[in-house]
């Protein structure tokens, strides 16, 4: 009993078809394109950081010389105490770390930024909260508003099934006060219980 064993064909072989030469040629143009644009951006940001570096460099040297020209005349209004006093400089710089004034005054700026941002904070927690309270209010005045209208509904239902009240009394009915029919409801119930003697 052998039978015979048939195997399937073999695939046929796939081919790519090949991009077309005209085809790479564009493709490369747009990349040299892409990357000569990208050769200037960088050739422009790089002058644009020189000249940025220049204008540093300038203003660097501008405060260096206004702290020697300042402490030169420290040092020589201390050698000369007789004479009349040097004339302040007209620009101090801010980065003079050396004055106690200045540096006591920044101080207090970060002593006032450091409460600002803690009361911010505050005010910030405070509108929260009266926010959710708000909502909490909204959410109980609704609810109020719901139980309004099913006790005004039950006391119409309690109207309507109750016989509408006379403005004369019932014959054999006494017409006596609330009170003093609270206060005789216990005799008249002892009555009822063991009868009149």
């Amino acid at each position: 009993m052998n039978s015979l064993v048939t195997f399937p064909a073999p695939a046929p072989e796939l081919k790519l078809p090949r991009a077309s030469a005209e085809k790479w040629a564009a493709t490369l143009a747009e990349e040299r394109r892409r990357l000569q644009e990208d050769h200037d951006a960088l050739r422009e940001r790089e002058n644009n950081l020189r000249e940025y570096e220049a204008r540093l460099r300038a203003w660097q040297a501008e405060i260096d010389a206004g702290r020697a020209a300042s402490a030169n005349g420290r040092a020589a209004a201390a050698a000369t105490p007789a004479a009349a006093p040097a004339p302040r400089p007209t620009s101090r710089s801010p980065f003079n770390a050396d004055d106690p004034v200045l540096q006591a005054a920044w101080e207090k700026l970060h002593r006032a930024r450091e409460l600002l941002e803690a009361e911010q904070a505050h005010l910030r927690t405070d509108r929260i909260a009266i926010v959710d309270q708000d909502k909490a209010l909204k959410k109980r005045e609704e609810t109020l508003k719901v139980r309004e209208a099913q006790v005004v509904e039950r006391e119409a239902m309690i109207a309507a099934a109750m016989p509408p009240p006379s403005a004369e009394p019932i014959a054999g009915e006494h017409t006596m006060s609330a009170m003093t029919r609270l206060t005789r409801a216990p005799f008249e119930m002892a009555r009822s219980v063991f009868g009149k003697k």
